[in-house]
């Protein structure tokens, strides 16, 4: 009865440890799947972050380049528009060059044709 008793404890004993060698090596098991998932979601995260930092630089640099090119179409627009102010400009002053000049002619023909309705003295 003893031997079955030894024995009994001792395959329980055998049994027991092995459940709990099992228990630890799930746990182990466990805890190393948790830790992978952790660095996958970890690399995935890492990974979303530098997608968002590419989009909001590209979208930046969209954002300076419009407002670069706003800027250029801006200032030709202005030169454009100076050029055709001054090009106005020196029209009106050879309008008003070739008025006086008429004026100037017209009086002078008007002297001489007043001249020469007077009567002589000779």
């Amino acid at each position: 009865m003893r031997v079955i008793l030894i024995s009994a404890v001792l395959s329980t004993m055998i049994a027991g440890s092995s459940a709990l060698a099992m228990a630890d090596e799930l746990t182990n098991l466990g805890s190393e799947l948790k830790g992978e998932v952790g660095s996958m979601a970890g690399e995935a995260k890492g990974e979303v972050k530098g997608e968002q930092e590419q989009m909001k630089e590209s979208l930046n640099s969209k954002r300076e380049q419009m407002h670069s090119d706003m800027k250029a179409k801006r200032e030709q627009m202005r030169s454009e528009m100076k050029e055709k102010r001054d090009a106005l400009k020196a029209e009106r002053k050879e309008m008003k060059k070739a008025a006086k000049a008429k004026k100037s002619k017209a009086k002078k023909h008007a002297e001489e044709a007043v001249e020469s309705l007077e009567p002589s003295s000779y």
